[in-house]
């Protein structure tokens, strides 16, 4: 039995590993010369977003940078703690 649930399980982990964090270049990526971390906070569990992390105002003026989304091991400590109050948090890097 444990044989047939092994490729299954990894399976699922391929297949919703992509909702736990997106990257997105842009212009040529990002030129090292720093990063700035916020945190995205959801209400409803994603349905209602609660603040606005601006990744413009985090890059400043610049035309190359990475943006990193990810459910990170911050957001995975903080969850016991907001989620009776249906609110889970999404962490947001910006590599300039």
């Amino acid at each position: 039995m444990s044989r047939r649930l092994l490729p299954l399980s990894a399976a699922l982990c391929l297949l919703f590993g992509g909702c736990v964090f997106n990257t997105h270049r842009i212009g040529l990526g990002p030129t090292g010369i720093g990063t700035e971390v916020d945190r995205q906070y959801y209400l409803f569990f994603g349905l209602v977003r609660l603040n606005e992390v601006d990744t413009q105002r985090m890059a400043g003026n610049l035309t190359s940078y990475e943006i990193d989304t990810r459910f990170g091991f911050t957001d995975l400590i903080l969850l016991p703690v907001l989620l009776p109050f249906t609110v889970t948090t999404r962490t947001v890097t910006v590599d300039r």
